[in-house]
């Protein structure tokens, strides 16, 4: 009984280890799929919180200026999808380095104009 015990605790080992020997850490990607695959992952995550900061964004805005940043983050996915896709083919890391750029242009924007006052040609920067 507890051969068989051992025998089956040994099997069953197996199934729980074998698939952590072939799991990847998108801090040390393997090849080009790891890569691709975490640049997704990333890229889900900045598009989670581009729309969060855009959001907190147009909150501390008078309606006209939302008006301005709407036109220029719709100018800006257009000009941001033209740059980073050809076809059916989505450059990820170019995806996500724009969306970067752009979320740290809203927040920036945020800043200004709860403390200072907005400047009109920051609202309409496409980038």
């Amino acid at each position: 009984m507890i051969k068989k015990t051992l025998v089956i605790t040994g099997l069953m080992a197996q199934f729980v280890l074998v698939p952590a020997a072939f799991s990847m850490s998108c801090n040390n990607p393997i090849n080009a799929y790891d890569r691709t695959y975490c640049a997704s992952l990333k890229m889900t995550q900045l598009d989670k919180e581009i729309n969060e900061q855009y959001g907190k964004t147009i909150k501390v805005l008078k309606p006209e200026q939302k008006k301005e940043v709407k036109q220029a983050q719709i100018q800006w996915i257009r000009t941001r999808d033209n740059e980073c896709s050809n076809g059916g083919t989505v450059a990820v890391n170019c995806v996500n380095d724009k969306m970067t750029a752009r979320i740290e242009l809203l927040k920036s924007i945020e800043r200004e104009c709860s403390s200072s006052g907005c400047d009109k040609a920051l609202l309409s920067k496409v980038e």
